[in-house]
């Protein structure tokens, strides 16, 4: 897992996916952070919303019985071996220090997108219908704030096209248990709106309107370096 540029032709069934992206679901992440927890492995949890299913046994299990269908899991008797991109997540997943979240929310759908950074290498992963993760490799020397923000920059062009909507980006640490938070709201003619610490009186991210002059996702990438 070390390349991000080859692809596969647009078909009927959707956008073209590069050839190393690999599919994975909630409750086979599940069965890879059971089987190799790590200091990653809470905040891996965490940010995909697994927190709640850590000790959900059957999901475990059934998770690793259709990675075995997939021949990425070797199974002889008790002993299981995870195997290709099934044991190069797990140890992604279970040694994580960052990840990004960058959704885009419109006005019928959200569709967030990951990116993973761990001693182990990084990952960009997008979440599919029926909670079924795209995982994408990414090379060493992939800057992870130059794809955050092109991440969002391309977000909030496609919800000027559709009307309006909102981005919201997320950075979560391992060092800590506070979470960055820069929402870009898109409206529909009206200037851009960035939501961002610090909170106002009420509690409530602070809101200001873009200068037509400033850069969404250079914005937002400054504020996730001034605030570690």
């Amino acid at each position: 897992m070390t390349s991000a540029t080859a692809t596969r032709p647009e078909t009927d069934a959707g956008p073209a996916l590069p050839d190393v992206a690999y599919r994975i679901t909630s409750h086979e992440i599940l069965a890879l952070l059971a089987f190799e927890p790590g200091a990653g492995t809470s905040l891996t949890r965490r940010v995909l919303g697994l927190a709640e299913l850590a000790d959900d046994h059957d999901l475990v299990r059934a998770g690793l019985g259709t990675l075995n269908i997939r021949n990425t899991v070797e199974i002889s008797g008790e002993e299981v071996t995870l195997l290709a991109e099934a044991k190069t997540l797990a140890r992604i997943f279970s040694t994580s220090t960052q990840w990004f979240d960058i959704t885009r929310i419109g006005s019928e759908s959200a569709s967030p997108s990951y990116l993973v950074d761990s001693p182990a290498g990084r990952v960009a992963v997008f979440l599919r219908p029926l909670s079924e993760y795209v995982c994408l490799p990414l090379r060493d020397d992939v800057e992870l704030l130059d794809f955050v923000q092109a991440q969002v920059d391309d977000a909030v062009a496609a919800l000027r096209n559709e009307g309006g909507g909102m981005v919201s980006t997320r950075r979560y640490s391992a060092k800590t248990p506070n979470t960055i938070v820069a929402n870009i709201k898109v409206t529909d003619g009206g200037p851009l709106q960035l939501a961002s610490a610090p909170l106002d009186e009420n509690g409530q991210l602070g809101v200001r309107d873009l200068d037509a002059t400033e850069q969404p996702g250079r914005v937002v990438r400054t504020l996730l370096v001034a605030r570690p």
